[in-house]
């Protein structure tokens, strides 16, 4: 008797085993999975941070240039020498501002294909922006105040066409900037939901007891919503389970005319885990 129930008891004992050896084996890789994503992401920004000082540094030559040809402007004639030093400095900075303009180019387009895009990202590259603008009316103001004196400098001249061109393309990219950036807002924000009993959850592929979903399950069985207006769900049962992964401080099951209903107290933390939501209920 005693021989029969070791022999019942020692399968069972490895099939607990096993299962949590496959739940543990299952975190381990989103957790590994996870920290990859992080130090991908550190690198990116690391990256963004070198090339955002590149440009500052050069707005930085930009500006000692200019101080030299606005003092020059000031005088009441330009000396020849000294206008030699000024077709160069207004070459460095037809050079520096287009270089700068291409950086913050490139910036852009990298940061639309990550998801490094923030709202102070976002400001630090319109500042950037913004001064390429101002550099360029004061390159303009300067040719405005030396053709009142009579001096045409043909660099000058053709720096100023440069910029305007370049400040009207530049407008048109910011537009459609804040269109993308308006697009990959709403897809970061997109979550996925759905609620039914163990039967119907199995049947699509979404029922999980160790909080992940497997791959090949039906999406479309999902609904789609945004994190921001997903605030409550009526679940239309007295019982329910979360079957995903969700802090429990951030949400709370409160039964509404005997019914109970998913009230999400903090949108934030409640999807910082996952964007997938299972409900099992009966």
């Amino acid at each position: 008797m005693k021989k029969w129930m070791l022999c019942l008891f020692v399968p069972m004992v490895l099939t607990s085993c096993n299962y949590k050896t496959n739940a543990y084996k299952a975190l381990e890789q989103e957790k590994d999975s996870l920290l990859l994503e992080e130090q991908k992401k550190t690198a990116q920004l690391n990256q963004v941070m070198a090339v955002m000082n590149l440009i500052e540094d050069n707005f930085e030559q930009i500006k000692e240039a200019e101080n030299f040809v606005t003092f020059q402007t000031n005088q009441e004639q330009i000396a020849q020498d000294s206008m030699s030093q000024v077709v160069e400095d207004l070459d460095l900075i037809k050079n520096s501002l287009t270089d700068n303009r291409k950086q913050i180019a490139g910036l852009k387009k990298q940061l639309a294909k990550s998801r490094l895009m923030s709202k102070d990202l976002a400001k630090m590259i319109e500042r950037l922006n913004s001064k390429i603008e101002q550099h360029t009316k004061v390159i303009t103001d300067l040719r405005e105040e030396l053709a009142q004196k009579n001096v045409r400098i043909q660099e000058l001249d053709q720096l100023v066409t440069a910029l305007h061109e370049n400040v009207e393309g530049l407008q048109e990219s910011v537009s459609e900037r804040d269109v993308r950036l308006s697009s990959q807002e709403k897809q970061m924000n997109k979550v996925w939901y759905a609620f039914g009993t163990r039967k119907e959850l199995k049947a699509h592929g979404v029922f999980t007891r160790n909080g992940l979903l497997e791959e090949g399950f039906d999406k479309s069985y999902l609904l789609e919503a945004d994190l921001r207006n997903l605030t409550e769900i009526s679940l239309y049962s007295k019982k329910a389970k979360l079957l995903t992964n969700h802090p429990v401080s951030s949400y709370v099951l409160e039964k509404v005319n005997e019914y109970l209903v998913l009230k999400i107290t903090n949108p934030k933390k409640f999807w910082e885990i996952s964007h997938y939501l299972i409900i099992e209920v009966n």
